[in-house]
């Protein structure tokens, strides 16, 4: 029977919640705002399905894998780390940071190899959160002190829990930000392959006010079409709405997400990441999702912003080698 712990960083700058399960970041809240990490109405914790919302870690392919020039059709979608147990260091936990540690040896039958012409994939991935601005109001807590999220119960169903709304006091603070940061090293003898995203989904207040810019003149793949044809961003901002939005941007820049409906914007800087996936399922995609409720048009209400390695940009590391993949989020 699986238990499933969850992590709260509490800060002077806001307070973020992590679950050791995927190592996903379920909530990051700067004081004096509002939530800017979306997640589904329900969380469904269940052993080997993935967490709906949130900040998933795609590892180590991303969508179905991308291999030799050529799609893959790898399951589950967007890698096994996203439904594996991550090992939490209790040793680096404070107030504002967490880590977390998935390597070869957590892995389950059937994960490795993920490449055939690489039948050595001894990996070891490395996950840190960050609060930014200001020091910590709480005393590292250890791990015990983490809140705990019940068994499955006695009939195997999920464990369900449900997410309310969140905010915090104002304080006058500098640089409230949410750093996270996904190291990779190949700890194998031979050369090692893989594709990453830090699968951000972001709140905005509604879709119809949401633009992002800071990618006008990219290159994309626009995945809503056959073949992932390239096309140009010949606009300044990217605009969202009752249509699906799939697109993986040549693209290294900094970005900026306006919400005209909470009246902020959310600042978006990455670094080892050459390409960013924007991502929203519209109407017709976004009335099936899962854990939403089919009346509220949940969907509505985030516009994922991913921080991204994949298809031809996968990162081959070297025995030894190490890559960094980071996305640092930041409010105004």
């Amino acid at each position: 029977m699986t238990s499933f712990n969850v992590r709260t960083l509490d800060a002077a700058s806001g307070r973020a919640i992590i679950s050791d399960y995927a190592a996903h970041v379920l909530s990051w809240v700067p004081t004096g705002g509002q939530e800017v990490i979306w997640t589904p109405s329900t969380l469904r914790f269940e052993e080997g399905q993935h967490l709906g919302g949130g900040v998933p870690i795609c590892f180590p392919w991303f969508g179905p894998g991308f291999t030799h020039g050529h799609q893959t059709a790898k399951n589950p979608i967007h890698g096994f780390a996203r439904a594996r147990n991550w090992r939490f260091d209790e040793q680096s936990f404070t107030g504002d940071h967490a880590r977390f540690i998935l390597d070869a040896a957590q892995l389950q039958p059937g994960d490795a190899p993920w490449l055939d012409d690489e039948p050595a994939s001894d990996f070891r991935a490395v996950y840190d959160v960050t609060l930014g601005g200001g020091s910590a109001v709480a005393e590292p807590q250890t791990a015990a002190s983490g809140v705990h999220v019940p068994p499955e119960s006695a009939n195997g169903s999920p464990v369900i829990v449900s997410v309310p709304s969140r905010s915090l006091p104002s304080q006058s603070l500098p640089s409230q930000s949410l750093t996270m940061a996904l190291t990779v090293t190949n700890t194998g003898d031979e050369p090692m392959t893989f594709e990453a995203a830090l699968h951000s989904y972001l709140h905005v207040g509604d879709l119809d006010g949401a633009r992002l810019s800071g990618l006008e003149g990219a290159t994309y793949l626009d995945a809503t079409e056959s073949g992932f044809p390239p096309k140009t961003q010949d606009t300044s901002e990217v605009a969202f709405g009752d249509f699906e939005v799939n697109r993986v941007y040549y693209s290294d820049a900094s970005l900026e997400l306006h919400d005209d409906v909470l009246g902020r914007t959310i600042h978006i800087a990455k670094s080892g990441s050459p390409q960013t996936v924007v991502w929203n399922p519209g109407k017709a995609g976004g009335e099936t999702m899962s854990d939403t409720r089919p009346d509220a048009a949940e969907w509505r209400g985030f516009a994922a912003v991913e921080a991204a390695v994949c298809r031809d940009k996968a990162v081959i590391l070297a025995p030894g080698a190490s890559h960094t993949l980071s996305q640092t989020l930041t409010v105004a």
